[in-house]
């Protein structure tokens, strides 16, 4: 019985946490990677990187921020958005994906080009990708 009893909570503890779906108008868009959710949640698009809107450090990052921003604004509006989260960062923001039915809204901005892939301290690389040499 006890056995059993851990097998079942091992199972449920290893299970992601069912995905819900809102509409996209009850998002709030933060940035091109953050968004804040009904009642306050802020969450972090998992695995990418988009450039600042806000704090930028330079005009071209802060240009293709507010570009990032309002594309994210476009794939969520007017579409059912599945969210799915993924723990948390080190903000204490919620890491996750967001889904319309267009697909993985991280993956899209990946694919055009308005976000990099997310690696983990390398703002001098990110700064050089938005910016250029010229700072």
């Amino acid at each position: 019985m006890i056995v059993r009893t851990f097998l079942i909570a091992a199972l449920l503890a290893a299970t992601p946490a069912a995905a819900e779906t809102i509409p996209g108008a009850r998002i709030v868009i933060i940035d091109g990677d953050t968004v804040a959710l009904p009642g306050g949640e802020r969450l972090r698009l998992l695995d990418i990187d988009a450039p600042e809107s806000f704090r930028s450090s330079c005009e071209a990052e802060l240009v293709a921020g507010l570009k990032t921003k309002e594309r994210l604004r476009q794939l969520l509006r007017d579409q059912d958005v599945t969210i799915e989260r993924s723990g948390r960062d080190r903000y204490r923001r919620t890491l996750g994906r967001l889904f319309t039915e267009d697909g993985d809204v991280g993956e899209i901005l990946l694919t055009e080009r308005l976000a990099l892939p997310y690696v983990p301290g390398r703002k001098a690389e990110r700064d050089a990708h938005w910016c250029g040499s010229r700072r």
